[in-house]
């Protein structure tokens, strides 16, 4: 399987009190401060002494590494394959004899609450400081992240109401929580070494024209798709949060990436649809999911709210012209050498392992406690409650326009995906074959699902809140239907 991983649903937040939004307001001052220091993204061009033998050299092997980590395919001898950071990830969870990912979980959820409480209780001296990032967070996020703490035990000890230590709530979401214990693992020091030494910027410098017309956005997106096609949407979302944070994205593209190019991985892809059972169908039905993402990821970013974000750097610059823009008469190839050049000669080992250690500290303290506790309540919710089938009744009615059979039976399945991509596949087992395809399809072309990507999109510096992601997973959904079931009738 794919280093894909799932995760839990949110609700709207209320105001940030006005003493959070100071210390918040600080620590962006400084964060930023500190990325100008060390980034030099609005460069008009790289510097020709830059542009040196040994910095390409260093761009084209560093970045070599990344891409085999995420991109490579290795055959695991059953028709998929997977990549070497997914191979990695399988081999670590291999040696958990004495459950040791359980512990683990059990601890950092536990350290996460207790922190964010005493931080709650007394502000951090330093605003900047690593307990800070780690701890010092919105009482709602605290209150989140006691829960995750809770549940985990609870889970864990088999102690608790049913609704939250059920095999099909609680047993789900400790299941992926401990998974993206060794998931991030790796992640951690994988993705600077993919993003930090030129690969986005040579890229950017081939593809901007395509990119930039069809999809409104600089050539280097390309690399964020290609991390989530072949590897995880997960990891598409932090790559991409992380050139938001340090200005190489504005705030509409940094959204528009995470809500049309964080794919869910082609391996992860096969898995869906051998557990709708449709395997045999695979190539046609995969290439039908390709066109429509491609298709929406065209149309979405010029329609409400993708096209109205604020499209100005983080810290409030405005939007420029990309150094990626190829100069009139210079040779693409060359050009984005030099940029990479360019990018390679600012990065270091020390870099990586600071991106490293500052994603550990954002996904273990933070993330990982939001997911189990979210994602466990989302759960129970449609576990327990006839909640989505009362509110899936329109999706039926639209479903039914475009020929699928028993549409009021399967409509939930056209929502429940925004809290977890795997989840319509499970209602899906004994459907029509028509209706298999459609609606699987629509699982995996929704992209935006709280329990994998939906939480770290909403806890990131981009402007975007709960009510406009949702928004954009159901415009989604609507365009897609159609064009799927078309591509259907005429393929099948």
């Amino acid at each position: 399987m794919s280093i894909s991983t799932r995760g839990a649903v949110v609700a709207d937040l209320p105001s940030k009190t006005t003493d959070a939004l100071a210390f918040e307001s600080e620590l962006i001052t400084q964060e930023i401060e500190i990325i100008a220091q060390a980034e030099t993204a609005f460069a008009a061009t790289p510097s020709q002494a830059t542009f040196t033998a040994k910095n390409i050299i260093k761009s084209l092997a560093v970045s070599l590494v990344g891409l085999f980590l995420f991109l490579f395919p290795i055959p695991q001898g059953d028709g998929t394959f997977n990549i070497p950071l997914g191979v990695a990830i399988s081999w670590l969870e291999g040696l958990d004899n004495f459950n040791i990912a359980t512990w683990a979980l059990v601890a950092i959820t536990t350290a996460s609450a207790a922190g964010s409480v005493v931080a709650l209780i007394r502000k951090p001296r330093n605003a900047a400081g690593v307990a800070a990032r780690a701890f010092k967070t919105h009482p709602i996020f605290v209150a989140s992240r006691v829960l995750g703490a809770l549940f985990a035990w609870g889970i864990m000890l088999g102690v608790g109401p049913e609704f939250i230590i059920a095999d099909w709530t609680g047993g789900v979401m400790m299941g992926i929580a401990t998974h993206l214990v060794a998931v991030f693992l790796f992640l951690g020091f994988a993705i600077p070494i993919l993003t930090d030494f030129g690969i986005m910027e040579f890229f950017g410098a081939l593809l901007s024209k395509v990119v930039r017309k069809l999809f409104t956005l600089p050539g280097r997106a390309s690399v964020d798709l290609m991390a989530s096609w072949f590897g995880s949407s997960l990891a598409s979302v932090l790559l991409t949060r992380g050139q938001h944070e340090k200005r190489n994205y504005t705030g509409r593209e940094a959204v528009v990436i995470c809500t049309n190019f964080a794919f869910v991985s082609l391996p992860f892809s096969f898995v869906i649809a051998n557990t709708i059972g449709i395997e045999a169908h695979f190539l046609p039905w995969y290439l039908i999911i390709c066109a429509v993402c491609i298709v929406l990821a065209i149309i979405t970013p010029r329609l409400w709210p993708l096209r109205n974000m604020d499209n100005s750097y983080l810290g409030g610059a405005a939007a420029k012209d990309a150094d990626e823009v190829v100069p009139a008469g210079a040779n693409p190839v060359k050009w984005g050498l030099r940029l990479a050049a360019d990018r390679a000669s600012r990065a270091s080992v020390r870099g990586v392992v600071t991106s490293g250690l500052k994603m550990y500290v954002d996904i273990y303290a933070d993330l990982i406690p939001l997911i189990l506790a979210w994602g466990t309540i989302s759960l129970a919710i449609f576990e327990f409650t006839p909640i989505f089938q009362w509110i899936s009744t329109p999706m039926g009615w639209y479903l039914g326009l475009f020929g699928i059979a028993n549409p009021m039976n399967y409509a939930p399945a056209t929502l429940i995906g925004f809290l977890d991509m795997f989840l319509p596949a499970l209602l899906l087992s004994d459907a029509a074959l028509n209706t298999q395809l459609v609606l699987g399809a629509l699982a995996i072309v929704q992209v935006i699902y709280m329990t994998e990507t939906g939480v770290s999109i909403l806890k990131s510096k981009m402007p975007i809140n709960f009510g406009k992601l949702f928004a954009i997973f159901m415009i989604r959904t609507l365009i897609a239907i159609p064009l799927i079931a078309g591509l259907v009738w005429l393929v099948f």
